[in-house]
């Protein structure tokens, strides 16, 4: 499915996008690690950061057919906000040094608030 501009998330685009996302993703990781000194894990958060903005940004372009079940967009919503929450909190804890526990209440309230919306827009959708 493409949009008005002809913008387009199939096949091989959307794989070359996301190897792209990835790379740009690990640079990024590679960049903080080394100015901040800390954990070598901070590589993988950030890529996790990257991968879930990528999907909520590219997920105006993904087709949305009524044969597939989740949709694509739903997927990309679903996985792009649960990453992007991730990838953000696991920062936060490196770099604020939360408790753990903080961490875990935020991402289940997360989780929760997702699962409203999508239960609400799904409801609105029959």
């Amino acid at each position: 499915m493409s949009t008005k501009n002809g913008l387009s998330l199939s096949g091989k685009n959307g794989q070359i996008l996301l190897f792209a996302v990835l790379l740009l993703g690990l640079v990024a990781g590679i960049v903080v690690w080394k100015l901040t000194d800390k954990t070598p894990l901070v590589i993988l958060y950030v890529m996790t950061l990257a991968l879930g903005v990528f999907f909520l940004v590219s997920m105006p372009y993904a087709g949305n057919k009524k044969d597939f079940i989740p949709s694509q967009r739903s997927f990309r919503l679903v996985w792009g906000i649960i990453l992007t929450a991730v990838g953000a909190l696991l920062l936060v804890n490196v770099y604020a040094r939360m408790d753990l526990w903080i961490l875990a209440v935020v991402l289940i309230a997360i989780i929760a608030v997702l699962a409203l919306i999508m239960f609400m827009r799904g409801s609105e959708e029959e």
